[in-house]
């Protein structure tokens, strides 16, 4: 059974319900409703949503069906009217769980009402220390895959290297990579990178469109996804919320430096940038994270500046107050582009960005409404990425300085050397000296030569 594409809408009495499926049999079609519960059935298709409040099925509920377009428009009262619900175009989180539970049992909980559990830290197990994956909630499902994806991981085998060990073996093998002489380039270089700076995100300029809205494509994605519940401690909790900066902040990078349009180097980009991707690791802090963040963005990627890494965070702090709606259709846009990147990269779809596409639709606004000041109230200096970057500028302007008193020194020298003239005895370009003189010698006694020379010749 196919899951149609639907949507849903609200005033303060009725729900209204939009069910597109063109390939159905109106005369088969069933629809039932009971509080909160809603199903419809089709063939071939099949939907059953559990909304966020109850209506009713009455004597004033209506329904249509568009043949042209293949459209159901059904509309049912509201059992409290006034009540407003939230939430109705997180379309995954509508869906009705599923009766088989998802592949990963420790992960996944039944028809619980908000869709994320919070337990108390407990000491680490042996066997979750080699995990990755969403919340570091995968052990088993993908074996030897930092080999089989080569361009994907710098860590080979998460398998074998605890999650410890990731972030010390992350941080020599960025130190090893790190240019010196590319980050003095485009440090000195303020005209190439001054179109970068100087542009606003698509989402911080006044012709954005506040009202997000989904397209058809984006709800096609996220009815396909499965309602989960996540049973996360609180320690995996800020962990995928670190994670979540950490991608984001790749998606801010790429949109800046390609001027808001994104190119097949795009979904590199994103993935390169963000070390949860590239190796695996989890973030114990927030400063953690954007520091990491920061390095990366000034080894791998074409422009690497520190004042472009600050428009960056920038830019992600403002990509965040556009509310959760927006940040789920950026990374609707991040796993479109996995989707079809030719290095396989959909392998971070399954890892990661369908799990967070999830759990931000079950995420409240004030959560990242949360995360959002936190990143506001958090610096990132040079002194704490460890790259030497005050020594590294220090030297280089010293050197350029150096030079340029060099240049102005030999200038001097060669100012000094030159002979000028005065301007009365310059000659012109084809007289020679030698026979100037034997000329004024031989004409001293023409009597022409004694009339242009006699005013100086009279005493008088």
């Amino acid at each position: 059974m196919l899951t149609p594409r639907f949507k849903l809408t609200q005033d303060d009495s009725h729900v209204y319900i939009n069910v597109h499926a063109p390939y159905t049999n109106v005369g088969d079609t069933e629809i039932d409703v009971d509080g909160e519960n809603f199903l419809f059935v089709s063939s071939p298709y099949f939907l059953r949503l559990r909304l966020p409040g109850r209506i009713v099925d009455n004597e004033r509920s209506k329904g249509s069906y568009i043949c042209d377009s293949g459209e159901f428009n059904l509309t049912f009262d509201k059992e409290s009217i006034g009540e407003q619900f939230e939430n109705l175009d997180m379309i995954t989180s509508l869906l009705a769980p599923r009766d088989i539970p998802d592949i990963n049992p420790n992960l996944v909980e039944m028809l619980e009402e908000d869709g994320i559990t919070l337990e108390n830290d407990n000491e680490c197990s042996t066997e979750n220390k080699y995990s990755y994956g969403f919340a570091n909630k995968i052990s088993t499902e993908f074996s030897n895959i930092g080999i089989e994806f080569p361009q994907i991981f710098e860590l080979k085998a998460p398998e074998s290297i605890t999650v410890e060990e990731r972030s010390e073996l992350r941080i020599k093998h960025e130190n090893s990579k790190f240019s010196s002489d590319h980050y003095l380039a485009d440090f000195f270089d303020d005209e190439l990178l001054e179109p970068y700076l100087s542009l606003s995100p698509a989402w911080d300029t006044p012709d954005f469109n506040k009202e997000v809205q989904f397209s058809d494509e984006e709800v096609g994605i996220l009815k396909d996804l499965p309602n989960k519940h996540y049973l996360l401690t609180k320690t995996e909790y800020k962990a995928v919320v670190f994670g979540l900066v950490d991608i984001m902040y790749g998606y801010c990078y790429d949109k800046r430096t390609t001027l808001n349009e994104s190119t097949v180097e795009s979904s590199w980009t994103i993935n390169k940038l963000s070390s949860t991707m590239s190796w695996f690791c989890t973030f114990k802090d927030l400063k953690e994270t954007l520091t990491t963040c920061y390095r990366r963005a000034l080894i791998y990627p074409i422009f690497r500046n520190f004042k472009l890494c600050h428009k960056v965070k920038n830019d992600l702090i403002s990509l965040l107050r556009q509310g959760k709606k927006f940040v789920i259709k950026c990374m609707i846009e991040i796993h479109q582009m996995f989707n079809t990147s030719n290095d396989a990269r959909y392998i971070l779809n399954q890892l990661y960005i369908k799990d967070y596409l999830v759990f931000l639709q079950k995420c409240r606004n004030e959560e990242i409404d949360e995360l959002c000041n936190n990143i506001v109230n958090i610096d990132v200096f040079k002194n704490d990425l460890s790259l030497e970057l005050i020594e590294l500028e220090a030297a280089a302007q010293m050197v350029q300085q150096e030079e340029t008193e060099i240049m102005e020194n030999e200038m001097a020298v060669k100012m000094a050397s030159m002979n000028l003239l005065p301007s009365s005895r310059r000659k012109g370009p084809y007289i020679d000296e030698s026979d100037e003189t034997d000329s004024s010698s031989d004409s001293s006694s023409g009597s022409d030569s004694s009339e242009l020379d006699s005013d100086d010749d009279d005493p008088s």
